[in-house]
């Protein structure tokens, strides 16, 4: 077992002396940092940190300003620098070489690398329980190559793992914050997050922001045909109302008065639903929209035209008894006009807000569409 271990080290020696002798490869290498702007920006962190750093673009995509990113940037780099010095040096010792410093020293012929120390091979110690170790080594290791070793999820880090050549153990390289790099799906930004050992896309959270623009989606849907329900009854009403505006006492049977004083009142007790407050994002408030949110027409019309429109009440039961109660042919003729002159302005105030509604359910489907 003894022959076996110092033939082995006898093996490593003579092959890096071949290395040596074909390639003219120098004894000491220097660590270099790669440059930050070259190496590591768009490489091992999302661009948009760089590009806003440096050249203050992309800062509202990233949600910081110019010197919040470049502290960011300098910080991750100076992490993502101390993880390839860790690469260096394992590479440098599993060559048969030592770290210095900054800096890998090979060891000459006849020596092997032990602790940072360059050791002859005459003054390695063997004895049987290393051997024995030595036999069972590649039975007990986990891993040979870097390629052994899969990547590990911590949170949100990524971690890169490769395999220690004296231990034969998976250990930590080098790190990736997976939250860093950033999915943009039009006015909307989805970090990815970490899992199984890899960044991915969070679709939970894409699934999430899908499901609350679709009810969004199906509120203004709803606050549409609402509106447009109202307007109908309120354009009618309009037009009768100008009818017998312009017919005068032409159409003034108590018949017609009876019909349009039913109309009236169901139309003014309905309402418009109000959405000045509302925005595509308000779900909470604009749920109960259709249900709470309506505008009183009946307060504002007597306002406007009016004792002559409580008069008309008077008929929807019939033709009153009490002569007080009836209405005039002036007073029929003057409610008629200041009841069309009213409509006309209730129907160009929900011109507005049948706008605002389209508006945002048009902007809500457009967001749900630049999901994937």
């Amino acid at each position: 077992m003894k022959l076996l271990k110092f033939l082995r080290f006898r093996l490593i020696i003579g092959l890096f002396a071949v290395l040596i002798i074909l390639s003219g490869c120098a004894e000491k290498t220097t660590f270099k940092k790669g440059d930050i702007k070259n190496s590591f920006c768009g490489v091992a962190i999302n661009y948009q940190y760089c590009k806003c750093a440096f050249h203050n673009d992309y800062c509202d995509e990233i949600g910081m300003k110019k010197g919040e990113a470049k502290n960011y940037v300098n910080e991750q780099y100076d992490k993502w620098t101390e993880s390839q010095f860790e690469k260096y040096k394992n590479s440098c010792r599993a060559g048969n070489g030592i770290v210095k410093g900054k800096s890998c020293v090979q060891c000459d012929l006849g020596e092997v690398s032990q602790d940072d120390k360059c050791i002859s091979v005459d003054d390695v110690e063997l004895d049987e329980e290393d051997d024995d170790e030595m036999v069972d080594e590649g039975e007990k290791g986990e891993c040979k190559y870097d390629s052994d070793c899969d990547s590990i999820c911590e949170g949100d880090i990524m971690w890169k793992m490769g395999c220690n050549a004296r231990t034969d153990i998976c250990e930590k390289t080098f790190d990736t914050d997976c939250g860093a790099d950033i999915e943009n799906f039009g006015e909307q930004n989805f970090p990815k997050m970490c899992s199984a050992g890899e960044c991915v896309r969070d679709t939970d959270s894409i699934e999430a922001a899908k499901t609350a623009l679709t009810e969004d989606k199906k509120m203004w849907s709803d606050t549409v045909k609402e509106i447009n329900s109202v307007r109908d009854g309120i354009r009618d009403a309009m037009l009768d109302a100008n009818k017998n505006c312009i017919n005068g006492i032409a159409d003034m049977t108590n018949v017609a008065i009876i019909e349009f004083s039913t109309r009236i009142a169901s139309v003014l007790a309905g309402g418009i639903p109000d959405i000045a407050a509302i925005t595509a994002s308000a779900a909470d408030e604009a749920a109960g929209l259709i249900g709470e949110h309506v505008k009183n027409l009946t307060s504002a019309a007597v306002d406007y035209v009016g004792d002559g429109l409580n008069k008309l009440y008077n008929y929807q039961s019939g033709v009153p008894v009490e002569e007080e109660k009836k209405l005039a042919p002036h007073e029929y003729i003057k409610l008629n006009c200041d009841l069309y002159d009213y409509f006309k302005g209730v129907q160009a105030e929900s011109d507005a807000d049948l706008q605002t509604a389209l508006d945002n359910a048009n902007r809500v489907d457009q967001l749900l569409q630049e999901l994937p």
